[in-house]
């Protein structure tokens, strides 16, 4: 593959990654990414990986120089150090570890994923993983140089580009973090990301702790359909306003997290005035949507009904959902129509409050 295209020339094999993500992701392996920092001052917190595993060396942050004063060391410890573990002498050095019997072959989808990004993208992803540890150093004392390296392996690659997409590139008061979803789940939902915006970023547009804030719309769909769910949200942004739609992406950070299933449950339930489903077979297979589902069937079951939209694909059947219940036809009307009808709800529903 020619390192030299873009993302956007790549969207085939982007494609092909998502469908080979998603056939990992569907069998519940049982493996485990965590970050792990090592400091001067903390080499171990005692914890003890389970095997097999692997660990690969992300970014490492050298510390201040003084050109006049710390350029010798620096030689020294470059010309001493297994680069394999980084360079010697760092004063924050961030590891990968993968845990499980299914490392390896996720090692190898990883690297093919790491392949995806150009020279320039690869260099983007570094200088963003870094960026924000060297602004703050500069600001701190502008008479000294920050210096800060990444790993430029593949496999790095992607799992930078993970933690950065998860907003979650810098060290915590935790030595050892564990990273939620499996690293299959996350690998999957970054390249429907890329997919649909072909541009490296993170990914929450939010500040705000989940848990305080309720939402006017909330969108359940499955990952077939992020492309068209992703017009829609980006179409309702500019009327709707900041916090105002719960669409995953923009909030992928605070998804990271044990019991997602009843934070999810709890926005779907109550902490939204509308809830848009966009039905077709995958809907019906996937288990997330499953989740998501029965909260909406609990809202219809307490007579809610006007806070539920549908927006049908195919004839799929979908327990729950019967010939005499009106949807939104999704290959019928384009994205901005769909914007517009989810827009006359929610005022239908601010006028009857």
């Amino acid at each position: 593959m020619n390192m030299q295209m873009s993302l956007r020339d790549k969207q085939p094999e982007i494609r092909r990654l998502i469908s080979a993500f998603e056939a990992e992701a569907d069998k519940f392996h049982d493996i485990q990414l965590s970050t792990f920092f090592v400091t001067q001052e903390a080499i171990s917190s005692g914890q003890k990986f389970s095997h097999p595993n692997h660990a690969v060396m992300l970014w490492q942050y050298y510390g201040r120089i003084d050109p006049d004063q710390d350029g010798q060391h620096l030689l020294k410890n470059i010309r001493e150090s297994n680069f394999q573990w980084g360079l010697k002498g760092a004063e924050i050095s961030c590891f990968a570890v993968l845990e499980g019997a299914t490392y390896n072959f996720f090692v190898r989808m990883a690297q093919r994923a790491g392949s995806l990004f150009n020279e320039d993208e690869a260099r983007s992803i570094e200088s963003r993983v870094v960026g924000e540890i060297l602004q703050k150093e500069r600001a701190a004392n502008p008479n000294v140089k920050p210096i800060a390296v990444t790993n430029n392996n593949p496999l790095a690659i992607w799992l930078n580009y993970l933690l950065y997409h998860l907003s979650m590139t810098h060290p915590g008061r935790e030595i050892v973090q564990k990273i939620e979803p499996d690293p299959y789940t996350l690998s999957l939902l970054a390249l429907e990301r890329l997919a649909s915006d072909l541009t490296i970023g993170k990914i929450d547009r939010s500040l705000r702790p989940l848990q305080d804030i309720n939402f006017k719309v909330a969108m359940s769909f499955p990952g077939e359909k992020r492309s068209f769910v992703a017009e829609v949200v980006n179409s309702l942004r500019p009327a709707l306003g900041t916090d105002a739609i719960f669409y995953d992406y923009d909030y992928q950070a605070q998804l990271a997290r044990p019991n997602l299933d009843i934070l999810l449950q709890d926005i779907y339930r109550n902490r939204s005035d509308l809830v848009v489903v966009f039905l077709c077979k995958e809907y019906g297979l996937k288990q997330w949507c499953g989740l998501e589902w029965r909260a909406v069937r609990d809202i219809i079951k307490s007579k809610e009904d006007e806070r539920v939209m549908f927006v049908r694909f195919d004839d799929a059947s979908i327990d729950g959902v019967f010939s005499i219940d009106g949807y939104i036809d999704g290959n019928v009307f384009k994205t901005q129509d769909v914007a517009g009808f989810i827009t006359e709800r929610l005022a239908t529903l601010a006028s009857s409050e």
